[in-house]
């Protein structure tokens, strides 16, 4: 089975993105307070930066993903994941962009520029969330997956077969194993009566 890049790359951005506004918050007040130098800063800088980067990269993934999946797979729902992405990554920027301001603005003020960076990051969150949940609508409840799963995986409309076609099928099978038992157990009825007859005889 063919593995797509998508479904490795995507984990990345939305596991930093749960984990940078509790960072934000604790850098931001430790900075604030001065248990903390400004430059440690930086490190979320770098955070943002990693987040949008492997959106982006997840982003492109994805793109290239969508021919294979729209074998089995209807584009309008394919459509509305990549809309929910897009925004999402559209946030990671704001968040960036908000960072890198804030590390030059004066301490009076960039406590508050900080904060934003934080709530925006907490919108991010719920951005991600929804582009996940759309993502994995499209593997588990869409069958996306099949589309990689070659034609010995698939079914008729390209998707998995259920456990029912299964099942109907094996009744099929069973049903042809008993008819062949009974012509054969004919058979051997008819052989022993000519056996019988001839005996009589």
């Amino acid at each position: 089975m063919q593995v797509p890049f998508h479904p490795i790359i995507v984990h990345f951005p939305l596991a930093l993105t749960f984990v940078l506004p509790a960072l934000v918050l604790i850098f931001a007040f430790m900075i604030k307070s001065n248990k903390m130098s400004q430059q440690a800063w930086i490190i979320i800088i770098g955070l943002q930066i990693l987040t949008t980067a492997t959106g982006y990269i997840a982003l492109d993934s994805g793109e290239e993903a969508e021919e294979t999946v729209e074998k089995v797979v209807d584009k309008k729902i394919i459509h509305e994941h990549e809309e929910r992405a897009e925004i999402f990554v559209g946030a990671t920027v704001l968040a960036l962009v908000l960072s890198v301001a804030a590390y030059f603005l004066k301490t009076q003020i960039q406590i508050y520029v900080q904060l934003a960076v934080c709530l925006v990051s907490l919108a991010a969150c719920f951005l991600a969330y929804r582009t996940g949940e759309s993502g994995g609508e499209l593997v588990y409840e869409h069958g996306a997956a099949s589309a990689y799963s070659g034609p010995s995986h698939a079914g008729a409309n390209g998707l998995l077969p259920t456990p029912g076609q299964n099942t109907s099928e094996s009744d099929e099978n069973e049903s042809l194993k008993s008819d062949d038992n009974d012509y054969g157990n004919s058979d051997e009825a008819d052989d022993v009566e000519d056996d019988e007859s001839k005996q009589e005889d």
